[in-house]
């Protein structure tokens, strides 16, 4: 009796399927497919298709921005979080309402691109009302899990309000962690 693949062995089986090269584009508009409507491996099937879209340079299936997003609802619809940070991409630059929810939601998840997402249109009072205290807050979450550009959000909003005992402090913490930022000016 042969051993039942696990889910995400399920979907790395077909993507290593579609990316050979003696697939044929029947069997590739097969994977295509199944990839597409299936609900089995928990949306990541159907997030790997919204990936493509936002893959420019060589997607792996070619798929509209009408498509990315009922993927992304579909993963969605399967409890896959991840799919609201995709939401937010692709609806940031036509509906904003939904979009800022989206990124509120995957904030709750705690998607750290997500923090870093929302920090930076709180730094600069994009979506979001200015709030240069909640950005910092959200530079911070983002750096502590692990997103260098955290930490040069902190020490940007740090010099921007002159504050250079904090800009220090922001600057030898990222040191601590690895992370060399452009120096302090006093």
């Amino acid at each position: 009796m042969e051993k039942r693949l696990t889910r995400d062995e399920l979907l790395n089986y077909f993507l290593r399927r579609a990316e050979n090269p003696f697939t044929t584009m029947e069997q590739k508009n097969d994977i295509r497919r199944i990839l597409m409507e299936s609900n089995t491996m928990r949306g990541m099937n159907h997030l790997f298709l919204v990936k493509c879209y936002f893959n420019e340079e060589q997607p792996l299936f070619h798929i509209s921005k009408e498509e990315a997003i009922r993927q992304a609802k579909l993963a969605y619809r399967e409890n896959n979080r991840g799919a609201f940070y995709y939401l937010y991409l692709l609806l940031k630059d036509s509906d904003h309402v939904r979009a800022r929810n989206y990124l509120r939601l995957s904030c709750s998840c705690g998607n750290p691109q997500a923090y870093l997402e929302k920090a930076k249109l709180q730094h600069r009072g994009i979506l979001f009302e200015e709030n240069k205290e909640e950005a910092f807050s959200n530079y911070k979450i983002a750096a502590q899990c692990g997103l260098n550009d955290g930490y040069y959000g902190m020490l940007l909003l740090a010099s921007e309000q002159g504050n250079i005992k904090l800009a220090r402090q922001v600057y030898n913490e990222a040191k601590e962690h690895g992370v060399y930022l452009p120096g302090v000016v006093e």
